[in-house]
């Protein structure tokens, strides 16, 4: 499914009620469509229930696809998913339906060497990392939020209960920004494409309402003198007592802020306290047509033109400080979920464009980097983890075919390598729990360039499971 939209409608639907049309449409996400004649024993599978069939993506145009099978048969098909095939993909298909025939993806391996992704783990930094813990490594993995678009296509499916749902942080992501996008739409009386763009674009009307706001009321607090202390004020009321200004002086003592406004533009338009003229002029050329209205009525206008709009002007002051509030206690929580949303469709990105290896950045008892998991002929996983200064990095690898592990560990001082090797033994006895053999183990120190150059040695090539 689109990485890049929020299923905010979606989610909600499908953990309310699970409809027929949406399971349709969800389960339509991973389909291909078989467009050229078929031999007859593809129509023989179709009845097979479990059957699954590999084949080579040769060509990919738009939607279009050639697919070449284990005996040289090439098919013509039409790519239904959302999912982007590059000539050298291998598809494990499924078939669905016999007429027309239609593939159902179970799995995409995809060969290459993940140099990208490799020096991620060896050598980047994120903005962001996921805490892991090894009693439930799995579960904090499974609920990263990386496979939230699978988890909900599986839910309204019917494979997978809302409340596990639920526990997946995109979910969680999901969830909080569109009840505060809500609050914000309405506050703003702005509609909103429920994505990461339409609510980026909904922050960013409420930073310029607000900027522009925050202008307006300091300016405002200028004019009415409010920012004046007790004895400026006095010294002030006394000034205009002195010219016999007593419209200005009862509106300040009233609070009448109208005829207070409009007696001090004329003041000012006699030469006096002048300098407050500009603040008059800047409240003419506001960006807000209702502040911009108000002030040229007040300078240029009737007291009864200007009292029209007055109120106007008071309900924009009450709107603005709802914004204001609304910012102060929301809006940086709204661009920390952003963020973090951001950072987990990196992570998806990475998973389904890069086509290569799984890609994490972690976080593990203070220390940080990255953790990438391989599959294919051996399953391997590399990690770096950051201490300070210090570091731990390494190689794990098991063939396919046997429970034997091989592991490359590297560090960067002698101290912290020899309480490595003092694990060993007990490395042993928790594999042999698990029917796994130790087949190799060495731990070397080394710096960082000196690991990254070893492990990219040893990395090799192989197919990757995407799907």
């Amino acid at each position: 499914m689109e990485i890049r939209r929020i299923e905010g409608i979606l989610l909600q639907q499908a953990i309310e009620q699970s409809k027929p049309s949406q399971a349709q449409k969800a389960g339509e996400e991973f389909r291909i469509k078989v467009l050229s004649s078929v031999p007859d024993v593809f129509l023989e599978l179709s009845s097979g229930g479990s059957s699954t069939i590999k084949a080579e993506v040769s060509s990919s145009e738009g939607n279009l696809l050639t697919l070449l099978l284990k005996d040289g048969f090439e098919l013509k098909a039409e790519n239904r998913s959302s999912l982007r095939f590059f000539p050298g993909d291998i598809l494990e298909l499924k078939i669905e339906e016999g007429i027309p025939l239609t593939f159902r993806i179970t799995g995409l391996y995809r060969k290459g060497y993940e140099g990208n992704i490799l020096n991620l783990v060896l050598e980047g930094e994120e903005k962001f990392y996921i805490s892991i813990n090894p009693e439930k490594f799995m579960e904090d993995l499974d609920n990263s939020g990386i496979f939230y678009e699978r988890k909900l296509v599986e839910l309204l499916l019917g494979k997978l209960k809302p409340e596990e749902l639920i526990k997946d942080k995109k979910a969680q992501l999901v969830q909080s920004m569109l009840v505060y996008a809500e609050e914000l739409s309405s506050l703003l009386n702005m509609e909103y494409e429920q994505s990461v763009d339409g609510i980026k674009k909904l922050l960013e009307a409420l930073k310029l309402k607000v900027e522009e706001f925050n202008r307006v009321s300091s300016s405002l607090k200028t004019l009415l003198f409010e920012n004046l202390d007790h004895e400026e004020y006095i010294k002030l009321a006394k000034f205009f007592e002195s010219m016999g200004e007593v419209n200005l002086l009862k509106a300040m003592e009233t609070k009448d802020t109208l005829n207070f406004l409009r007696s001090f533009w004329n003041l000012t338009e006699k030469g006096v306290l002048s300098e407050y003229r500009e603040v008059f002029e800047k409240l003419k050329d506001s960006e807000e047509p209702v502040v911009r209205d108000f002030f040229r009525l007040v300078i240029e206008s009737s007291e009864k033109d200007a009292r029209n709009v007055y109120k106007s002007f008071q309900e924009y002051i009450e709107r603005g400080r709802s914004l204001l509030e609304f910012y102060n206690s929301k809006g940086e929580r709204m661009e920390s979920f952003l963020s973090r949303l951001e950072f987990i469709e990196h992570l998806q990105w990475l998973l389904a464009k890069q086509g290569g290896a799984f890609y994490i950045p972690i976080y593990y008892q203070g220390g940080k980097g990255g953790l990438m998991f391989k599959s294919g002929q051996d399953y391997s996983a590399v990690f770096r983890l950051d201490y300070g200064d210090s570091f731990i990095a390494g190689l794990l690898k098991m063939p396919r075919s046997k429970e034997l592990l091989d592991v490359l560990l590297f560090t960067d001082t002698e101290s912290m390598a020899e309480k490595i090797r003092a694990g060993k033994e007990l490395l042993q006895r928790m594999l042999l729990e698990e029917k796994i053999k130790l087949r190799s183990f060495s731990v070397s120190v080394s710096t960082k360039e000196g690991v990254a150059d070893i492990i990219r040695s040893n990395y090799g090539e192989g197919f990757f499971l995407l799907v």
